[in-house]
């Protein structure tokens, strides 16, 4: 520096410099061609010349860039040779020292030029670096690594003329510096420089010493052998096969395996990296790869025995291990996935080496295999390789494998469960139909399996491994299932006898000798006596294991016959039957204290699969043996024993019912299908007492799921008995004493006889059973009657059964019974009883009413008419005063009917005080016949009075109402009939049905009965209350179930006569049917979730507490169905008009909503607190529009329970399973029966119906609105479709036509009354709504024929819309929905193949289409357009003024249409332009060319979309950016090339304007396509960019300089995308261009904001130009970055400039330093010899070599900016994640290299410090680990800083996502 200053004072030197800087002034202006080079050059070298006494380089930076520039490879040899001359005085110029000092900056030029230059200039360049460079010796250890690059291309070519001078070159500078330095940068070479590895491996081969011994590594190769391994490895992944072909070569001359103490060489990790690289080369199916890859792991030896036993003891450990490693590594494709399986099968065509690979590997690549294809998408396809794999290994080793799998599963702590189902995996993937394997391994292990399991089961681990068991038991039915036949009638030469009885001779027998069993220590040694056939007594698990392990390794023993025939059927059946006599007896039968805490449920799957195992094999032994006797023989052998008696038991000793099942099934199975078990082993009626006692519990109410099965297994076990054990069993059950007790088995025998139809013929089985339920019916215990009668019902033998008493009056009207009154109280009523002060003679009274009930029987009308007109005495009435009690009109005189009748009630209103006492039995006999009686006196209407109806029907309901509360079913039954007879005999109701019209009012009567019929009318309607209270009660009530059907037939034969009573009795009937159904629902739902989630059926004592005793069964839901079904009916007949407001004490008939679950509970529950049903609402329309959505809501309900149901998962039963067989018959029965109610329900009102599904469908499907836009996904609850689908006599057809009528009616107002009334009234949906569901409907059509048969009505629909277009605007969105959805289904259908039907569709789509495009522009007209729900009826305002049902109409909204209604109608309208617009966006624009076909109709389509929609949102853009819709439509738009020139223009605009960059990443990738499309299209628009880039100064007047950076700035950055949104050397014609306009830049301030967008703008030139193509490109860039590093370590203190300036040159800085980052992530080929220029390059970062001083200029930095820091301390394991940038990531990410920086923008420079501090360690470490660029990451950081521009041209600093990509 001193002598620099001197030579500044000196104006010699001064005229030097201005003479230099002349001369290099001139280069831009007069250097055009090579010869003005030459020129150029001589007026340099002279001026250097001409100062020789100053020993300084003015402008050296400038000057090297000149010289660098005349090396270019496209100049002739002259030009470079004058430049070398001046290098050449140079370098004698300044000296060695200096030399040293500027060796980056003279390097840039010389070190990338030896390849590319002449052989003509070559020795002037050699000479170069042999006289100047050489000398600097040490000081070239920084440089090394470039250095040999440099050289090496000089060795490219063997036998050249300079070779073996270039080989002498690289061997001087080895001798500089220590061998194995030289040769560590040699390894970085191969890792980083992939175009020089062959001239590297040519000078390896040549000088690489051979590695023998652990001195060798200390000396040529240092103490890090790592980095040698990995460039080794890098180097066999090459790909050329030259390469390959020499690195295999180095390693078999250089590198061999055979080495003394070779761990001590190299590290087992090191060995397994080189294995896995180089046994990768078998991919190349080059066989010259091959054979050098076998010679280095068989060894130099020629003997085949040597070479496996090298291969052995040196490679066959790292081999394994490479390839496991492999097999086991995570990757996310599937050509991944596939590699090490194509290694392997490569390796195979080498046995010497494939063979002990397979040996070693197998199980694990099962492993592998079984992880991928449960884990991976590409699983299955992976295992078509596999299968190829598979192909090529002998059965043999494969089920010698898989045998020792089984030691594995049966270890020391228990059952390994994975082992099976990797056997599973194994059986079920790949296919195993050889022979052999058929024949021979799977009936071994299968014997084998199920040996080790009979052991297993006596161990007393065994409960705890259940689980493993039901696996293991699963898996053995599996390969059962593949064993054919044949191998079961397999017929051996030699019988068992003689094989057993024959002895071997000793000299026939192979000697002694031991065999390792594969992949393990274990030896099983062989005696000297081996038995080749298997014969009865024989061990099986030691004959299996002697046929594989015995003999030469791997080689199957082919005098081992297996196991086959009726051999293997004994073995099976021994080990089943013993493991199934071990689960019995040590588990299942002791009770639960005894068992460690196992439970009977746990062996139900155990059980199942044994027993199923076991019939499957008796099976085969059944077809095996032809001869009978023979075959009996092989029953009395094998199936007899204790395991026998242990089955038997289980069928009456265990609770469970599954276990029974199992044992009862296969021991029937056994004794009736094969014969194997004699029938004695039943003849016992004991026996056949305690299995038929098991059975029969199960017929219970509480085990509906198992009466099925129960029955079955009950009918089998008859047929075994033949001596009719079970029906005299059943018979005891019948006539068993305990009342309770037969009751509930004349109960459990209806179900079992009522289930037993079904299956088998019963017209002569269990006969006796049959005849004693029919005496019931005349036995004297009522309950024993209704029990009977019950039966009979349920058998469909449904009659009346007359009783007739004889009156006895005296005895009835004895004074000595005393009645008084009492109020008692149950549950929550309080009821007015008479009670009995004191007991009487009650068997005399219950005798008087049965005879008087006989008496009418017999007598019939003639007797009834005699009581009628015979009056009663006088004396005797007298007596009778308290039949008068409260009525003081009665009369003193009555009639025998009239006295019965009272004397009757009164009884039946009697009751005993204590309920205990003996009088309350013979009470209830007295209600019973008196009930009897008095139906008799009442059923014929003309021999009683009114006033005795309407006393009789009072009296009864009260008594109804008391008997449900009390649970009396008895008396209920008898008061039914009289409650029906009253109703029936009602003079009013009498009346109305006479009648052959009916009125809408009960007032609209005349005549002379009209006062009489208003007075009947009165009287009988003010009880209408109390019957819909009797009625809701008896069908509520869960103790009245056994009454349901009885109550149900009542309501349904009365239903005529209360069509007058529509609010008081009728409709609370429909909604209490509907709560019970839900009822059902819930609690059917609840039993099956109870019995799938236990995976078990409840045990007695459990089911009482989670199911009520009166649960409802399946049959109460049919019952209930029915019922309702009747009601709606007729309400839908028009004959049912509502009884205005004549209700009880103003009660309002609405007490009891409906309530449908989800949002529609609220719209009934509204509903319910209206007043009753007035004029304006008939009853037909509170069915239509109330009654159907609830009830189809419940229908969709069921049908989920079942649904659910069905798909759970479950564990597979190998038998029946009882829950399946009830599943499937209750399922087929209850849909049946919705089905024929949707039927009638369909045939009365279709239109309302399918209205009531839509919404259903809706409230299924939450989440689908009416929006336009969304695409209804394919997981949409579809219950309500699919429902619709099955309803019988509805067609799809039929369907949509409704749909379309109805949505006509809402849209267009041109509507019949009865749809005005349906639109305006009722309805919930909209127009839109049904649209909507329209197209889910057709969507889920599978067959479009039915859609072609519509499609005239649907355009016809959407046509009458076009009429008032303007006025149903609205509709439109949803209309191009619907025809989209339809068009795209029939397009590719015959049926458009039609011209005129495809042109038809076009024009009317196109028309629908244009009239979106209005909307979405706003175009239709002005203002809020927006339409309301509904049109608004004829009289009524927008307020709602008008008519009262507004209201109505209001609280029936939809949720959709709330939320519709609370928005704001300009944001309505802003949510359905964006909707429509998606919906174009996403599906119309993709789809429109293939709808229209015509071009000329899709550029109209989209002119109309650009003018309206896209250009007014292009020209009233915000800051924000684009509406992203908007943005997609554009995107959609350009992709459809022949429309380029309709949005060219308006795209353009938007980018050349300074707001463009203002975007999100997603809008970015949308431009990306967009400006692809343009510069496609218009290859002009690059130099119009180009030309946009100046660095003149602007003309005019007032010039904003800041103003004008920035617009340099931006101009810049919109060539950078156009770059980065082409593909790679799209644009290599510009380069020129490009390169000069990046020149003219960097000639601009560093304060300059374009100086950050012009390392932004190479960045991405980086990653789209191929490297080659920049060479020009690096001397600007080198001298550049040179000049800004420079700039910083020239400064001494801190900088004076304003902290603006300060900031921006940071952040040029900081755009320079991700240019760099980058580069040294992409480690290009070109940039290699200048990377040591910037950061340590080689061994010495990690060995932190402190001698010399840093040449790398970011080193040097850190040291200048930041001090100098302890290097000792950055070691490469210690490196932590706080020396990084704050949100960067490190250099290697998950085995990628990712850029450090990732800033927008700095403020100072020393937030660069952590950068500039480790860059050097981190990108060795990346180098080191072999990672490769994160070429997606490093996109998404250049998208990143190509926008949001906040940092970099605005004020503010935000960091990048680091998740970008």
């Amino acid at each position: 520096m001193r002598e620099l200053e001197k030579y500044r004072k000196d104006p010699h030197y001064k005229r030097y410099v201005q003479q230099v800087e002349r001369i290099l002034q001139s280069f831009d202006k007069e250097v055009n061609e090579w010869a003005d080079f030459i020129s150029f050059l001589g007026k340099l070298l002279k001026a250097f010349q001409a100062y020789p006494q100053f020993p300084v380089i003015p402008r050296k930076l400038l000057v090297t860039k000149r010289l660098a520039q005349s090396l270019n490879p496209g100049l002739p040899p002259g030009v470079h040779q004058k430049a070398l001359e001046v290098y050449d005085y140079i370098f004698k110029s300044i000296g060695s020292e200096q030399l040293a000092e500027d060796l980056p900056i003279y390097s840039q030029g010389l070190f990338p030029f030896f390849q590319y230059a002449a052989m003509s200039v070559k020795p002037q360049l050699i000479g170069l670096y042999e006289q100047h460079m050489f000398p600097l010796k040490e000081k070239l250890r920084p440089v090394m690594k470039a250095f040999i690059i440099a050289l090496l291309p000089g060795l490219e070519e063997e036998g050249s003329e300079f070779f073996d001078k270039v080989l002498s070159l690289l061997d001087y500078l080895s001798g500089i510096v220590e061998k194995s330095y030289f040769l560590q940068s040699m390894w970085l070479v191969l890792i980083t420089c992939p175009a020089l590895r062959t001239p590297a491996l040519s000078y390896l081969s040549r000088r690489m010493p051979k590695i023998s011994s652990k001195e060798d590594v200390a000396v040529v190769l240092g103490d890090d052998v790592g980095i040698m391994v990995r460039a080794f490895s890098a180097t066999l992944g090459d790909k050329q096969v030259l390469v390959q072909r020499a690195i295999l070569e180095l390693l078999v001359v250089n590198f061999p395996l055979k080495v003394n103490n070779f761990g001590d060489i190299m590290q087992q990790d090191d060995l397994i990296l080189l294995m896995k690289s180089a046994t990768s080369v078998v991919l190349r199916k080059d066989m010259s790869l091959n054979r050098r890859l076998y010679a280095w792991l068989l060894g130099p030896d020629e003997h085949i025995e040597q070479q496996i036993e090298h291969f052995h003891v040196f490679a066959k450990s790292a081999v394994v291990s490479a390839l496991k490693s492999t097999f086991f590594m995570d990757v996310d494709d599937l050509i991944g996935a596939q590699r090490p399986y194509k290694i392997l099968i490569s390796l195979m065509d080498k046995w010497e080496i494939g063979q002990p690979i397979v040996q070693e590997l197998f199980i694990d690549v099962l492993w592998s295999l079984k992880k991928h294809v449960d884990k991976s998408e590409f699983g299955m396809d992976l295992l078509q390789t596999a299968n190829m794999f598979m192909e090529m290994i002998e059965p043999y080793l494969i089920w010698m494998k898989l045998y020792g799998l089984l030691d594995k599963f049966l270890s020391k702590d228990g059952l390994d469960t994975a082992v099976l189902d990797l056997v599973d995996f194994v059986l079920n993937s790949f296919k195993l139909h050889e022979e052999e394997i058929e024949q021979i391994h799977l009936p071994l292990f299968l014997t084998a399996l199920l040996c080790k399991l009979q052991s297993f089961a006596n161990d007393s681990k065994f409960t705890t491994f259940i689980s493993q068991v039901e696996t293991a038991l699963k898996l053995a039915l599996d390969i059962f299932q593949k064993i054919p036949n044949s191998v079961f009638n397999y017929h051996a030469q030699k019988s068992t006898t003689e094989k057993r009885n024959s002895t071997i001779k000793p000299e026939s027998q192979p000697e002694n000798h031991t065999i390792k069993a594969d992949s393990s220590n274990e030896e099983i040694s062989t005696t000297s006596q081996v038995d080749f056939d298997f014969f009865s007594g024989m061990d099986p698990i030691k004959y299996i294991s002697n046929f594989y392990f015995y003999g030469s390794e791997n080689i199957p023993n082919k005098e081992f016959s297996g196991i086959r025939g009726r051999l293997l059927a004994e073995e099976l059946l021994k080990a089943i039957q013993g493991f199934l006599n071990c689960i019995i007896t040590q588990n299942i039968l002791p009770k639960s204290d005894d068992k460690k805490g196992a439970t009977q449920r746990s062996f139900v799957v155990v059980m199942d699969r044994a027993c199923g195992l076991l019939r499957a094999v008796s099976m085969k032994l059944y077809h095996i043996e032809r001869d009978v006797k023979e075959y009996k023989a092989v029953g009395s052998k094998l199936f007899t024993g204790e395991w026998v008696n242990s089955l038997l038991k289980c069928c009456y000793m265990v609770e469970h019912f599954d276990i029974i099942d199992s044992a009862l099934s296969t021991l029937l199975d056994l004794i009736i299908g094969r014969q194997l078990i004699s029938h004695r082993l039943l003849d016992s009626k004991q026996q056949i007492r305690d299995i038929v006692d098991t059975l029969w519990r199960f017929l219970g109410p509480h085990y509906n799921v198992l009466h099925l099965r129960s029955s079955q297994l009950i009918w089998k076990l008859k047929d075994v008995s033949h001596a009719n054990y079970v029906e005299a069993v059943i018979s005891e059950y019948l006539i068993q004493k305990d009342t309770s007790i037969r009751l509930a088995n004349f109960e459990q025998f209806g179900i079992f006889w009522m289930l037993s139809a079904e299956f088998y013929d019963t017209d002569t089985a269990f006969s006796q059973q049959m005849f004693l339920v029919l005496d019931s019916l005349r036995d004297e215990n009522p309950s024993t009657r209704r029990a009977g009668e019950t039966w009979m019902r349920w058998n469909r033998n449904n009659k009346s059964y007359l009783r007739i008493l004889q009156p006895i009056v005296k005895i009835l009207c004895d004074s000595k019974i005393i009645r008084k009154n009492t109020e008692l109280q149950i549950d929550d009523a309080t009821f007015d009883v008479i009670h009995y002060e004191k007991p009487f003679n009650q068997a005399q009274v219950d005798y008087v009413f049965e005879t008087l009930s006989t008496m009418c029987r017999v007598g019939g009308k003639a007797f009834l008419n005699a009581i009628h007109i015979s009056p009663v005495k006088a004396e005797l009435v007298n007596s009778c005063t308290w039949l008068f009690r409260g009525n003081e009109n009665s009369s003193s005189t009555m009639t025998y009917s009239e006295l019965f009748i009272k004397t009757a009630l009164l009884y039946i209103e009697s009751e005993v005080l204590d309920t205990s006492s003996s009088m309350n039995i013979l009470n209830q006999q007295i209600h019973l016949h008196a009930a009897e009686f008095l139906l008799h006196l009442v059923e014929v209407s003309e021999f009683v009075s009114n006033e005795i109806v309407y006393l009789v029907h009072e009296a009864v309901l009260r008594k109804l109402l008391y008997c449900i509360s009390a649970k009396h079913l008895d008396l209920q039954a008898k008061l039914l009939p009289l409650l029906r007879s009253t109703i029936i005999n009602s003079p009013l109701t009498k009346k109305l049905t006479t009648e052959q019209h009916y009125s809408d009012s009960p007032t609209s009567y005349h005549g002379s009965n009209a006062k009489e019929v208003t007075s009947d009318s009165r009287h009988f309607r003010g009880l209408a209350f109390l019957i819909a209270k009797v009625f809701t009660m008896a069908l509520s009530k869960l103790s009245n179930r056994p009454l349901l059907q009885e109550w149900m037939d009542l309501i349904e034969t009365s239903i005529p006569y209360f069509r007058q009573s529509f609010n008081s009795v009728l409709m609370p009937l429909i909604q209490c049917i509907c709560e019970q159904l839900r009822h059902w629902k819930t609690e059917t739902q609840h039993r099956y979730a109870l019995i799938l989630n236990k995976s078990e059926f409840i045990s007695p004592i459990s089911s009482q507490a989670i199911i009520d005793d009166h649960a409802m069964s399946d049959w109460d839901i049919i019952t209930l169905f029915n019922g309702f079904e009747e009601i709606v009916k007729d309400c839908l007949n028009k004959h049912t008009t509502d009884d205005g407001d004549i209700t009880p004490h103003g009660s309002k008939s609405h007490d009891m909503p409906l309530g449908l679950a989800g949002y529609v509970a609220g719209v009934f529950a509204a509903e319910s607190n209206e007043t009753p049903v007035s004029e304006q609402q008939k009853p037909r329309d509170y069915i239509l529009y109330t009654v159907f959505p609830n009830i189809v809501a419940i229908i969709l309900d069921i049908w989920a329970v079942f649904k659910d149901a069905s798909s759970s998962n479950r564990p597979i039963k190998a038998g029946i399973c009882p829950f399946d067989i009830s599943l499937a018959d209750t399922e087929a029965r209850v849909k049946n029966r919705i089905k024929i109610l949707l039927e009638v329900l369909y045939k009365k009102s279709h239109a309302e119906l399918v209205e009531a599904f839509i919404e259903l469908w809706y409230i299924e499907n939450p989440d689908i609105t009416a929006a336009v836009s969304e695409v209804i996904s394919k997981e949409f609850d579809s219950t309500a479709i699919e429902v619709l689908k099955v309803i019988p006599g509805s067609s799809i057809p039929k369907v949509i036509n409704t749909l379309l009528i109805n949505a006509r009616g809402r849209s267009l107002g041109v509507q019949t009354p009865k749809v005005k009334k349906l639109g305006s009234k009722a309805s919930k949906l909209t127009d839109t709504m049904i649209l909507r569901f329209i197209e889910a409907y057709c969507d889920s059509l599978r067959e479009l024929e039915p859609l072609t048969k519509v499609w005239p009505q649907c355009i016809s629909y959407v046509k009458d819309h076009f009429a008032q277009a303007t006025t149903y605007k609205y509709l439109f969105p949803n209309i191009l929905r619907f025809m989209h959805g339809l068009a795209d289904k029939l397009c590719s259908t015959e049926y458009f193949d039609d011209k005129k039907v495809r042109k038809d569709m076009q024009d009317v789509y196109q028309r629908v289409l244009d009239y979106c495009i209005l909307i979405s522009g706003r175009s239709f007209d002005q203002g809020l357009w927006l339409r309301r729900s509904t049109p608004l009826p004829e009289g009524e305002d927008e307020n709602g003024e008008g008519a009262d049902e507004n209201e109505s109409v209001k609280s029936r909204i939809t949720v959709p249409m709330q939320e519709e209604k609370k928005t704001p109608y300009k944001s309505k309208e802003e949510v359905l332009i964006d909707q429509t617009n998606q919906y174009l966006a996403t599906i119309v624009i993709p789809n429109i060319r293939r709808l229209l076909a015509d071009q000329d109709k899709v550029v109209a389509i989209l002119t109309n979309l650009m003018y309206y929609v896209v250009a007014p949102s292009l020209k009233n853009r915000t800051n924000v950016g684009i509406n992203p819709l908007v943005l997609d439509l554009l995107c959609e738009t350009s992709r459809i090339t022949f429309a380029y020139r309709v949005w060219r223009k308006e795209a353009w605009d938007v980018f050349i304007d300074n707001r463009f960059f203002y975007m999100a990443p997603t809008a970015a990738k949308k431009w990306r396509i967009i400006m692809q499309t343009i510069m496609t299209q218009e290859k002009e628009r690059f130099a119009e960019v180009l030309t946009r880039i100046t660095t003149a100064p602007s003309n005019a007047l007032f010039v904003n300089k800041e103003q004008e950076s920035l617009n340099r700035a931006f101009n810049l950055r919109r060539l950078s995308f156009i770059l980065y949104c082409g593909k790679v050397d799209q644009y290599l014609s510009q380069i020129p261009n490009i390169h000069e306009k990046l020149v003219e830049l960097f000639k601009l301030g560093f304060t300059e904001l374009v100086h950050a967008e012009i390392y932004l703008c190479l960045r991405i030139l980086m990653c789209r130009v191929s490297n080659q193509r920049l060479s020009s490109f690096w001397p600007v860039i080198l001298t550049e970055l040179l000049r800004l590093c420079g700039s910083y370590l020239s400064k001494e203190t801190p900088s004076k400039e304003s902290s603006k300036e300060a900031t921006d040159v940071a952040n040029m800085f900081l755009a320079a330093c991700k240019f760099l980052d980058m580069l040294f992530v992409l480690q290009t080929n070109s940039f290699q010899p200048y990377e040591w220029m910037f950061i340590s390059n080689t061994i010495n970062v990690v060995r932190h070599s402190l001698e010399y001083s840093p040449y790398a200029l970011l080193d040097k930095l850190s040291d200048h900016i930041f001090g100098h820091e302890d290097l000792t301390k950055l070691q490469l394991n210690n490196l932590s994640s706080k020396q990084f940038i704050s949100g960067a990531h490190t250099i290697s990410h998950e085995g990628k290299k990712r850029p450090m920086l990732t800033l927008h923008s700095i403020t100072n420079i020393k937030q660069l410090e952590p950068f500039l501090r480790n860059i050097s360690l981190c990108v060795y470490h990346s180098t080191y680990t072999l990672a490769k660029p994160d070429i997606p990451y490093i996109e998404s950081l250049l998208e990143s800083d190509l926008l949001e521009y906040s940092g970099g041209l605005e004020a503010g600093n935000q960091d990048v996502d680091s998740d970008a990509s």
